[in-house]
């Protein structure tokens, strides 16, 4: 386990600290998000992927992406603003 700081704005850390349960959850929370966040991520290199090497219709592929918009693994359903990575 390595210890970081990073600078959030004020409005963040409260929303932060209200969602984790208290201040003492607030690492193993922001862990958990950062983790998702990765593996969408890696979902979304999969998909590009995906669509530049196997010729599938427009229609599927859409409806594909939709669902998966629906369940929150992929772009849309992500909060506007990417992290930088």
């Amino acid at each position: 386990m390595k210890r970081i700081t990073v600078s959030l704005p004020d409005e963040l850390v409260e929303k932060i600290k209200r969602a984790a349960g208290g201040e003492r959850q607030v690492s193993a929370y922001v862990a958990t998000a950062l983790e998702d966040y990765q593996e969408r991520e890696r979902l979304d290199e999969i998909l590009a992927a995906w669509r530049d090497e196997t010729p599938v219709p427009e229609e599927t592929r859409r409806q594909v992406e939709t669902e998966l918009d629906q369940v929150g693994l992929t772009g849309s359903a992500r909060p506007s603003g990417r992290m930088a990575g």
